[in-house]
């Protein structure tokens, strides 16, 4: 067996990591608690190190509470972090921390769970070192040691030496085994264990199972143990409990419940000197409701194992112990257990007395339980159960165990999973003798789970990878014993449907190979898997079976089972490798194409084969091309399908590319002219195969009816070879005489069909006759010769592809004559006679009524299938249907069949016939199943679907009228024929629904049907909403399948739409205890995203299609524009489309969102429930690391009052404190506001004074919006477009901020850019406020030249100024931009007509915060700035007259300079050619923060300042103003221009 690793991973030789440890056994004792729902216990597990330095052990372990654990006798320590108590989220989250949530289970998810538990090895525990005898290979001791540990030590001996010898390497050093003693107790249960009955309002009886599961991870929720996939070892269980249910669930006896000496001395008690009608109220007697009967029974444990121990409890008689052991090696999810009143039902009964002798000892004993009052059903059932036994010991070896045991419980997720020794199935599978409509599907689901005994518990995957071997292997035990159960035509009529069923679903999906590690996603992708690989191995099988002429599937699956039985499979652990290497061993063939093709390719080829014959060469010449790549058939992306393809987009699964050639051979079969079938064995090697098959025989035409062979007999007296040439006819000969022909209106080919047929060289060829493909096959060939080989060729595959032709050809009288024939003709397999049912409606609803003979088609498709019913099921002459008679099964299946396929029908307006939808009522109301031993609640119910699918289909909303007549008061409203009649067929429906609610049906199934009518209905616009009702349905206390159809019903009407309604889903997940009706409310959920994401139209809102006949053939469309179609093609083709249409509807729902998050935190749901939700979450909401946290303001309490023996009270009194009381560091205080944090309290005294000399405090609120705006600069451009258009609202908050004055309303400002320069995508200017900037004043024609707009021509800059009323604009400064402006504020002035500054490289702080800015990391050198820019355009200037680095100026935008996010655009003109002086017209506050850790250093040199441009000032930096003494205090003026006799430095000094 593997060994584990230091990471908890499995070591093996394939992944190249050295094993550490491995289990020998595992001991678990458990006390269950029913009143409780708790048990506690403890489990010795014994290791086998395999180094000498092992340091710690890991386990699976989740909803555990370990109390104790000890390594060899000594207490060790360990860490424990259970996932469960991980899912804890903070008070205020929401949906947007959907990945923390999943975040925190991720480890602990299928199908790879991480350990939980880590146990570190004490230090005093030394790992001893086996010395073993050279002689006996035993170990050798010093002293005598106890003979426990000899058994151990032998027992890890024989575990070890069967791997190294198969290894075939030099023995390892062996050391002394170590036991692990883990004490633990579960208090509460999400996964592991189900309840039953225990709870309140569950009337049902109490008893408790194991929810066991094909994947890990739920064994680990119980107790302590390496839950993974492959890690075996053998078991014991000792399960303590009640002995009865009145036992498990008494009520506790308290002091004052004890009975008085007068209560024992028979005495009654009296109160108040009455007769004790006052007297106190005594307690129940049971937690539960319990009955005295149901109180007495027995509680029976069914345990994997064998029973070897029952003890009584020497403290509580009313407990027992009882002990299971289990030698055989399994893995941590083969073991469980079940606890209830179990009806016990012993299955081996049914052998007969030569079966019993014949097996002798090695019969297996077979055992069933389920609840009390069901043993019939179960005996009923589980019938064949022994025979399936007996069959799979005798072809694949004795039964792994040492008995068999079958246990039926409720709420199973799955319909059957098996654990060692015991299958544990839904009870839905249970059915009475009357009931026969599920008897093929339920007995099949029997047989497999007794199958996945020999494979899948005995014998497992090595990896996820592996599981197709696993799964294939199963199935093809499961249907070969199905052929012998059901016979050879249900063999080959099952496999083709399930090979039609492949061809479907292989449409962009993996390979099966592939499918294994995706198990976890959907149920859908195991039932595929199950599905493909068993047929794989079939095909597999007919291919080996050819090649070899003996070796097929089954002995390669007799030798894998006999390799793990002597230990050759290591571990029982089968990979794909392995079983290629013994298929290719056994059958002495390569099979690395077949491999390469099935197992690891996905897909199926499409065979399109072209044949005529040739007479000169007497060859038949065929051409065979594949043409898979050009498929365009797909499963559609509908809403049943949608979270699997979600979570497979999720998930990252992609298809791979189609196979543009299958390789293999195929047979050919061509039944001649003599009718000898010769078979050809051809090899398709390329994509398009040519061949010339050899004819044999002469021309000989076979006699296609009995009538042809008697004219031909009557013409030659002597019938010497006229008797010969001709076949026996041995299917569809029926109704040939000339009367039955009249009477059924018959017709057979014409003269010249005859003709035409004599003229053929064979009678029909056949393709793939062997049935070695799994695809699709279109063989061009005549109609006739697919007639013939329906009526001559006996294999039932045969006459499915006939039938398949036939359907789907033109609509003819002689085809549905054939079809007719095939109905009536009881040699046929049912499933044929039902497709000719099929057919024969479908070649009616076709038959095009413009064409010659439409009508007549139309009528006897009605005709026959019709008198075809009447026939088989009414009295002679008469419609009256006979008593149903069901002792042959056959005439069940065709009884329902014929009413499914007459609604097909169709008339000329599209709509069922009257007489059909008649037919349905009728039968409806005259149905007499008196005389019938089976229950007839199966036809009622496809009775009941017929008649309201043809209602919904022939329905018609009246049309209006309209006419010319005057003087009419109200305009007459439209009748409607049909109304009468949807109005009887709607009560009818309505009657057997009352029916159910008096005499239940076999699982309400007309109950069940009436929903889904309702369903229909209700899209139709038939019946009004009765949501109401429907609701009435989805009670907890209604049976769980029709709470889940109801749920159904009303995802399809479209009420899931309304978000109340979607709330009350997702809270009835959450609330739902049963883990079956949870799984498939969840399955409805999703069904109910895909009708939102798909956009699937709500049936009663919108508008019914017109048919041809309502209009005189005009359809009237509404033209859709172009992208809303593409949008609507796209979003109902990818995943990526249905997401984002998704998001649209319910990205705002905060109803939606309310729900989804109550579901995904409630207290029932499992881990993978959990993360199946936050799936969905992810979906559609952004995730959000940060969340509100709410927190209790401290209250002040007034006093203290002592009241002795150390008890001391504290009273509260007047308002909660909302400010701290201690003074905060002023590291601390500098932290939280790096981190945007308010903080109300006392200030430290250095930030007390620091703000008192740098003005008012800047509020860090403002200060963390402002550190969003950050300057970007593309490299190597010197100019940039305005910025993208803002209007900043004015915070209600106290806010750091520059308070600018601005006139009102006038033009708006617009910055300059040069044209050459300027760039697709530019930012836009930004506004200052919401009124426009006034006009600049008129200006020299040499400064307005010299400026260039954004408008070429602008008559702006020549309008006058207009005084305006001034406006107040709080500009925002970030964090990072007060530091600067505080920088530049506290440097010496400078002149504004200094040299260009260079651009410093990108600092530390534009290093660390990419995501904010994008700052050149280049020097780049900017032209001299003009302070006579400003003044007529009333822009901002610097405190030193300069330039202002806040205002949208045409200069270039520096990052060191530019605060509060505003930018600089375009080249600045010559100051000097302007000579206009910049002047101060408004105030600008700034109040730096006490933050001087965050402002960069900016590094610039020291220039001279001078009133002119000098020719090297391009090269120059420019100089930062020193820090004046006073208050640096920025005071800005938007007005207009005042002309100013003092230079440009002296301009806008601080005031």
């Amino acid at each position: 067996m593997p060994g584990i690793t230091r990471d908890g991973t499995l070591g093996d030789a394939s992944t190249g990591m050295a094993a550490e440890y491995t289990v020998l056994k595992q001991r678990v004792d458990l006390d269950i608690d029913f009143a409780h729902h708790s048990l506690k216990g403890s489990t010795e597990i014994t290791l086998q190190p395999l180094v000498k330095d092992l340091k710690q052990i890991q386990l699976q372990c989740r909803q555990c509470t370990p109390t104790s654990i000890q390594a060899g006798g000594i207490t060790a320590k360990y860490e424990y972090d259970d996932p469960y108590r991980r899912l804890r989220m903070p008070r205020g989250a929401t949906v947007h921390q959907q990945h923390m949530l999943k975040e925190k289970i991720e480890r602990s998810l299928q199908p790879y769970p991480s350990p939980e538990l880590i146990i570190a090895l004490p230090s005093k525990l030394k790992i001893q070192e086996l010395h073993l005898d050279p002689v006996t290979a035993m170990p050798q001791y010093d002293a005598t040691p106890s003979l426990q540990k000899q058994e151990s030590d032998a027992m890890a001996l024989m575990a070890e030496v069967p791997a190294v010898a198969a290894a075939g390497q030099s023995q390892a050093p062996q050391f002394a085994p170590i036991k692990l003693l883990v004490e633990f107790e579960v208090s509460s249960f999400r996964d592991g264990i189900h309840w039953i009955g225990c709870g309140e309002g569950d009337k049902r009886y109490p008893y408790i199972y194991t929810k066991a599961h094909p994947l890990p991870g739920n064994t680990s929720c119980i107790f302590p143990c390496v839950d993974d996939g492959t890690t075996r070892c053998s078991w014991e269980l000792a399960i303590k409990c009640p002995r009865t249910l009145g036992d498990a669930f008494r009520t506790p006896k308290t002091p004052s419940t004890l009975p008085t000496r007068a209560d024992v001395d028979g005495d009654v008690a009296m109160a108040n000197g009455t007769d004790g009608s006052s007297a106190v109220a005594q307690d129940p007697e049971f937690i539960i409701d319990l009955g005295e009967e149901d109180a007495a029974l027995d509680l029976t444990i069914v345990s994997v194992g064998e029973q070897v121990d029952d003890v009584a409890d020497t403290e509580d008689e009313t407990r027992h112990t009882v002990t299971f052991s289990l030698n055989d090696p399994v893995t941590a999810r083969h073991v469980g257990f079940a606890i209830g009143p179990f009806e016990r039902v012993d299955l081996s009964s049914s052998r007969d007395a030569d079966e019993e002798e014949k097996l002798g000892k090695s019969a297996v004993k077979v055992e069933g339980y389920c609840l009390p009052g069901r043993g019939e059903e179960l005996r009923n059932t589980c019938f064949p159960v022994t025979g399936i036994i007996d069959n799979f010991a005798v072809n694949y070896g004795s039964f792994p165990f040492s008995a068999y045991q079958i246990l039926f419980v409720d709420d199973l997720v799955q319909d059957a999973v098996a654990v060692a020794g015991l299958s544990i199935c839904n009870s839905h599978l249970l059915f009475p003798e009357d009931i026969i409509e599920p008897l093929e599907r339920n007995t099949r689901i029997i047989i497999r789970t007794v199958a996945d005994q020999w494979m899948g518990v005995s014998v497992v995957a090595k990896e996820p990878t592996d599981a197709w071997a696993v799964a294939g292997i199963a199935g093809c035990m499961a249907n070969l014993y199905g052929k012998s159960l059901f016979g050879n035509n249900a063999y080959r009529w099952q496999q083709k449907l399930a090979a039609e069923r492949v061809y479907e679903l292989d449409a962009d999906r993996p390979s099966i190979y592939q499918h294994g590690p995706l198990l976890h996603l959907d149920p859908s992708i195991g039932d595929f898997l199950d599905l493909k690989a068993a047929l794989v191995l079939f095909i597999l099988d007919r291919r080996l079976v050819k090649a070899s002429g003996s070796t097929g599937v089954q002995r390669i699956v007799n030798r894998i089972f006999l390799n793990a039985k002597t230990g050759t499979l290591e571990n029982g652990e089968l990979s794909t490798a392995e079983f290629q290497r013994q298929c290719e061993r056994l059958s002495h063939a390569r099979l690395e194409p077949f491999f390469q093709q099935w197992i690891f390719g996905a897909g199926c080829p499409i065979f399109e084969v072209s044949q005529r014959f040739n007479k000169k060469k007497l060859v038949v010449e065929m051409t065979i091309v594949q043409r898979q790549m050009e498929r365009k058939t797909k499963p559609p992306f509908a809403p049943n399908n949608f979270m699997r393809e979600i979570k497979e987009h999720v998930a990252d699964v992609w298809a791979p590319e189609p196979q543009p050639v299958f390789t293999g051979p195929m047979t050919i079969r061509i039944h001649e002219a003599d009718g000898t079938p010769y078979e050809h064995i051809v090899e398709i090697k390329e994509q398009i195969t040519k061949l010339e098959i050899p004819y044999n025989t002469k021309y000989k035409r076979l006699k296609r009816s009995r009538r042809q062979k008697d004219r031909a007999v009557a013409a030659d007296l002597n019938a010497g070879e006229g008797g010969e040439d001709s076949l026996l006819y041995c299917l569809g000969d029926i109704l040939a005489s000339k009367e039955d022909m009249e009477e059924w209106q018959l017709m057979d080919w014409t003269t010249d069909d005859e003709e035409r047929m004599g003229q053929e060289s064979y009678e029909w060829i056949r393709m793939d006759a062997d049935f070695e493909w799994i695809g699709k096959i279109h063989l061009t060939m005549p109609l006739y010769m697919y007639v013939s080989q329906l009526q001559q060729d006996r294999d039932l595959v045969a006459q499915y592809e006939s039938m398949r032709y036939l359907i789907l050809a033109n609509p003819h009288h002689v085809s549905l004559s054939i079809l007719l024939r095939t109905l009536m003709d009881r040699r046929y397999f049912h499933g044929i006679r039902a497709m000719a049912a099929d057919g024969l409606a479908m070649l009616a609803a076709n038959a095009n009524v413009a064409h010659e003979g439409g009508e007549r088609v139309k009528a006897l498709g009605q005709y026959h299938l019709s008198k075809a019913f009447h026939e088989m099921f009414c009295f002679p002459g008469e419609t009256m249907p006979k008593p149903n008679d069901w002792s042959d099964r056959t005439n069940f299946l065709l009884q329902c069949a014929i009413p499914r396929a007459m609604f097909r029908l169709r008339d000329g307006e599209g709509k069922v016939p009257v007489p059909v939808r008649q037919f349905f009522l009728e039968k409806l109301r005259y149905n007499d199943n008196s005389d019938n031993p089976f229950s007839d609640c199966h036809y009622v119910a496809t009775l009941m679907g017929c008649l309201v699918d043809a209602l919904v289909v022939s329905h018609r909303e009246p049309q209006p009228v309209y006419t010319f007549a005057f003087g009419e008061d109200e305009p007459m409203e439209p009748e409607d024929p049909d109304e009468p009649f949807e109005k009887d067929g709607i009560l009818a429906i309505e009657r057997y629904r009352r029916i159910d609610e008096w005499e239940t049906t076999y699982h309400n199934v007309y109950s069940l049907t009436a929903l889904e009518c309702l369903q229909k209905l209700t899209r139709a616009g038939m019946v009004k909403e009765k949501t109401k009702e429907v609701l009435q349905y989805t009670r907890p206390s209604n049976a769980d399948l029709v709470r889940i159809a109801a749920f159904k019903c009303l995802t399809e009407t479209g009420m899931t739409r309304k978000p109340s309604m979607m709330r009350y889903l997702l809270h009835s997940i959450a609330d739902e205890l049963s883990p079956f009706v949870r799984s498939r409310l969840l399955a409805c959920f999703g069904e109910a995203l895909g009708h939102l994401a798909l956009s699937d139209p709500d049936s009663s809102n919108s508008a019914r299609p017109i048919h041809g006949g309502e209009m005189d053939g005009l359809v009237l469309e509404q033209a859709a524009s172009n992208e809303a179609r593409q949008l609507e093609a796209m979003r109902k083709a990818t995943p990526e489309g249905a997401i984002a249409a998704l998001k649209v509807v319910l990205g705002n729902d905060e109803t939606f969102k309310g729900a989804l998050w109550y579901a995904t935190t409630a207290l029932d749901t499992t881990l993978d429930e959990i993360a199946a939700l936050c799936d969905v979450a992810a979906l559609l909401y952004p995730a959000i690391a940060s969340s509100k946290v709410v927190l209790s303001l401290p209250w002040a309490y007034s006093r203290c009052e002592h009241r002795g023996k150390g008890k001391m009270v504290f009273f509260r009194k007047g308002p909660v404190r909302t400010t701290p009381s201690k003074v905060l560091d002023l590291e601390d205080l500098q932290m939280m506001r790096s981190l945007g944090l308010a903080y109300t309290g006392p200030l430290p005294v250095e930030a007390v004074k620091r703000r008192e000399s740098s003005g008012d405090e800047l509020s860090l609120k403002q200060m963390s919006a402002q550190a969003k705006q950050q300057i970007v600069i593309p490299p190597r451009q010197q100019t940039m477009g305005p910025p993208p258009l803002a209007n900043p609202a004015t915070p209600s908050v106290e806010k750091a901020s520059f308070k600018i004055k601005i006139p009102a309303v006038g033009d708006k400002r617009k910055a300059s850019v040069e044209l050459s320069s300027q760039r697709a995508g530019s930012p836009k200017a930004v506004k200052l406020s919401s009124h426009a900037a006034p006009s600049p004043p008129r200006r020299s024609p040499s400064v307005a030249s010299q400026r260039r707009g954004s408008t070429p021509g602008s008559s702006a800059l020549s309008r006058p100024p207009k005084p305006k009323k001034e406006k107040v604009v709080k500009l925002k400064l970030s964090s990072a931009g007060s530091a600067r402006m505080r920088d530049i504020t506290s440097q010496a002035p400078q002149h504004a007509g200094s040299a260009a500054r260079t651009l410093p490289p990108t600092s530390g702080w534009q290093q660390n915060d990419s995501a904010r800015s994008i700052t050149p990391t280049t020097t780049m050198t900017l032209p001299p700035i003009s302070p006579s820019l400003f003044a007529p355009s009333s822009l901002l200037l610097s405190p030193s007259g300069g330039p202002s680095f806040f205002a949208a100026s045409p200069s270039p935008a520096v990052p060191a300079l530019n605060m509060g996010g505003f930018r600089s655009y375009g080249p600045v003109p010559d100051t000097a050619a302007s000579g206009v002086p910049a002047s101060p017209s408004a105030d600008v506050k700034f109040e730096p923060a006490a933050l001087s850790h965050i402002a960069p250093p900016i590094s610039t040199a020291p220039v001279a300042p001078s009133s002119a441009p000098s020719a090297d000032s391009a090269s120059q930096s420019m100089q930062p103003p020193p820090l004046p003494a006073a208050k640096p205090k920025v005071k800005i003026k938007f007005g207009p221009r005042r002309p100013s006799a003092e230079g440009a430095g002296s301009a806008g000094s601080p005031q």
